[in-house]
C-alpha cells in the first residue's frame, strides 16, 4: 500500500465502459454527430455528456420517437469522449468530433451487442471492445473453474495451470492493443485503448510514446490528449537509463546536500515521511540493504515530505536511518516531490554511479536482488 496525495483530476478514460461492436452496413442518413435506432429504451430522451466537463451537465438532448430513433445535433469543435446513459445500468461512451456521423443500433438492454459505425475512431473502439468483452468472458469462466476446485486438496498443484491460462489471456489482450495502435497510431480512440496497457511491462512504454507523438500535432488542444501527454512525460522521465533531476535540499543541520554530491555510488533516492505508515514499514528493509551493501558502493538519499523538523528527526532516530537525509519541510509542496512528479509515498528510484535510473520502487527482496546484481 502507498500513501497518496489527494488530488483532483479529470477522469478521462479509466473506469469508462466502452462496449460497442460490429461492422453493420446500416447508414446514417442524417447530419447529426450521433444518431441511432434503439429498442427497449424506457426514457423518452437521451442526454449527451462531455466527459471533459461532466459537472456542467448535458450539452445536448435527443428526443426518442416511438420507433426508437434519436439524433444529437451538437457539433463539437474538436474530438473528445462523450457519454450517453441508455438506462440505469448501461452507459455508452464514444469518441466524437465535429463532422462525425456516428450511428448506433441495437437493444439498449444488451449493450454488448450494440452496433456502431460512422467514424474510424468509433469503429476502432468497437473492434477493441468486442475483443475485450470476449477476454472478460474467458476470465470470468476461468475464475468460475478455479472457484470450483478452490477447496480441492490438490489446489496448490493446480494453480500453475490457471496462472498460465490467465497469462495467455492477458498477453492476447496486450497483443491486440499493440496491433490496433500499430495500424493507426494517430486515432483518437487509442487514448481509450492504451489505458489498459500496463506501461511497465515489456516494450509497452514505447507504445505510449508512439501514441503521444502521433496525436500531438492534431490534438494538442484536447484536454484528453494533454492529460495523456502529462502521463507519458511522467512515465518516460523515470525510464531506465534516464538521468534524474538534481535535488539540493537541506539536511537536519541546515546544510545543503545536493544529490549529485553522491555521484560515484549506487544511490536509492527514497521519498518518505514520518507520518507515512507504509514508509515506516519498509524502512527496516532499506536499513538491512544499506548495512549489507554500504561497503560496496551503495547509499541512500532520503527525501522527507514531513511538515516539521521534530517529527522528521525523531523518525530518523527511531528507525535507525543512518544515511543522508534532506527536506524542505513543505509536505506535498516539496520542490523535489514536484520535480519528480511524486503523488504517493513511499516512492524510490535506484540510480547508478552516473545518476542514471536502474530501478524504480524496488521494495523488500527486490531491492536486495537488484543491489546484488549491480554491486557483486
Amino acid at each position: 500500500m502507498k500513501m497518496k496525495k489527494q488530488i483532483l483530476s479529470i477522469a478521462i478514460i479509466t473506469s469508462i465502459i466502452l462496449i460497442a461492436c460490429g461492422s453493420s452496413q446500416i447508414k446514417n442518413n442524417t447530419t447529426s454527430i450521433l444518431s441511432g435506432n434503439l429498442s427497449n429504451i424506457v426514457s423518452k430522451e437521451l442526454y449527451l455528456i462531455d466527459l471533459s466537463q461532466q459537472r456542467g451537465g448535458p450539452i445536448d438532448t435527443a428526443k426518442i420517437d416511438e420507433n426508437g430513433n434519436f439524433a444529437f445535433d451538437y457539433q463539437p469543435t474538436e474530438m473528445g469522449f462523450y457519454r450517453i446513459n441508455l438506462n440505469n445500468t448501461n452507459a455508452l461512451i464514444l469518441p466524437l468530433g465535429g463532422g462525425n456521423e456516428v450511428f448506433v443500433s441495437g437493444n439498449a438492454e444488451d449493450i454488448n451487442q450494440l452496433e456502431i459505425v460512422g467514424s474510424p475512431e468509433a469503429e476502432a473502439l468497437a473492434e477493441f471492445n468486442r475483443f475485450n468483452f470476449k477476454i472478460d468472458m474467458q476470465l470470468a469462466e476461468l475464475n468460475k473453474e478455479f472457484q470450483a476446485i478452490a477447496n480441492n486438496n490438490n489446489v496448490d498443484s493446480l494453480k500453475p495451470v490457471f496462472i498460465e491460462r490467465y497469462a495467455v489471456m492477458e498477453a492476447d489482450k496486450m497483443d491486440k492493443m499493440k496491433e490496433m495502435i500499430d495500424q493507426d497510431p494517430a486515432l483518437f480512440s487509442n487514448l481509450a485503448i492504451i489505458e489498459q496497457l500496463p506501461p511497465d511491462k515489456g516494450n509497452n512504454l514505447e507504445y505510449f510514446v508512439k501514441v503521444d507523438q502521433a496525436l500531438a500535432k492534431k490534438y494538442a488542444n484536447s484536454v484528453f490528449y494533454q492529460s495523456f501527454n502529462q502521463r507519458v512525460k511522467s512515465l518516460t522521465q523515470f525510464a531506465p537509463g534516464s538521468v534524474v533531476p538534481e535535488i539540493n535540499l537541506a539536511d537536519p543541520d541546515g546544510n545543503l546536500v545536493p544529490l549529485s554530491s553522491l555521484r560515484g555510488q549506487v544511490v536509492l533516492i527514497d521519498f518518505w515521511a514520518s507520518w507515512c505508515k507504509p514508509c515506516r514499514i519498509e524502512n527496516p528493509n532499506v536499513v538491512a540493504a544499506y548495512n549489507k551493501f554500504k561497503d560496496k558502493g551503495f547509499t541512500v538519499y532520503g527525501v522527507s515530505l514531513d511538515k516539521t523538523k521534530e517529527a522528521w528527526v525523531a523518525a530518523i532516530k527511531q528507525d535507525n536511518l543512518t544515511w543522508t537525509h534532506v527536506s524542505d519541510l513543505k509536505f506535498w509542496n516539496s520542490v523535489a516531490a514536484k520535480d519528480y512528479g511524486v503523488t504517493g509515498i513511499p516512492f524510490a528510484l535506484l540510480i547508478d554511479e552516473e545518476g542514471k535510473i536502474i530501478g524504480k520502487n524496488l521494495r523488500g527482496p527486490a531491492l536486495h536482488k537488484k543491489l546484488e546484481e549491480v554491486l557483486n
